[in-house]
């Protein structure tokens, strides 16, 4: 299955957009401290820089696990990724709440992948924040998203379905998360799409 030039432009940009501004952040932290000394900025500052660089730590993990190479082989289990996951979505201002039962066999080949790529589908669909959550049981694996006018638009769910070909840095990432769904032939049914909530579960 592949992948058209633009597709995988509009990918980078979109994932070096959300590492520039927490990296900018602690870059201007940084020259601050050089210019006046760590005494004379203050604690605050220091916290700042630490903060962002945190915030791109956290991003660089999520995107190797859920768009690189990392999280397509079968080694990776659902407890590997809570904390990543929980991490991600903190940064971004909402709330995670991730629920793995004990005792689950080792998902198969793109699972995480696909599950840390629909959790960021579901993350979009929050235009005012709210909770993400991931629940993983031996009968089903399920995505939400629940918060005030949480909502899937009709063009990501056309770019999840593949039906349509990603025009910006906001559609491709449901027409990654697809491609991901249709390469590992992993399917999933989109519960609701309107809001209050978003939901999608493995199937």
């Amino acid at each position: 299955m592949s992948i058209s030039p633009r597709h995988l432009d509009l990918l980078l940009s979109r994932l070096f957009h959300d590492l520039i501004g927490p990296a900018s952040a602690a870059r201007n932290g940084l020259e601050l401290v050089r210019e006046f000394g760590g005494d004379d900025v203050g604690a605050e500052a220091m916290d700042l820089v630490a903060g962002s660089v945190d915030q791109v730590a956290a991003r660089l993990t999520f995107f190797r696990m859920a768009f690189g190479g990392a999280g397509s082989g079968g080694g990776i289990e659902f407890l590997d990724a809570r904390p990543v996951l929980a991490d991600y979505l903190s940064h971004r201002k909402l709330e995670p709440r991730i629920a793995i039962a004990d005792g689950l066999a080792r998902p198969a080949p793109g699972v995480i992948k696909l599950v840390l790529g629909l959790a960021v589908v579901a993350a979009e669909s929050l235009p005012r924040g709210g909770v993400v959550s991931v629940s993983a049981t031996a009968e089903e694996v399920r995505i939400e998203a629940e918060g005030r006018d949480a909502a899937l638009s009709d063009k990501a769910a056309q770019a999840l379905a593949g039906t349509l070909e990603p025009e910006d840095e906001v559609l491709v990432v449901p027409a990654t998360v697809g491609i991901t769904a249709r390469r590992f032939e992993i399917g999933y049914d989109v519960v609701s799409a309107a809001p209050p909530r978003f939901v999608v579960r493995l199937v």
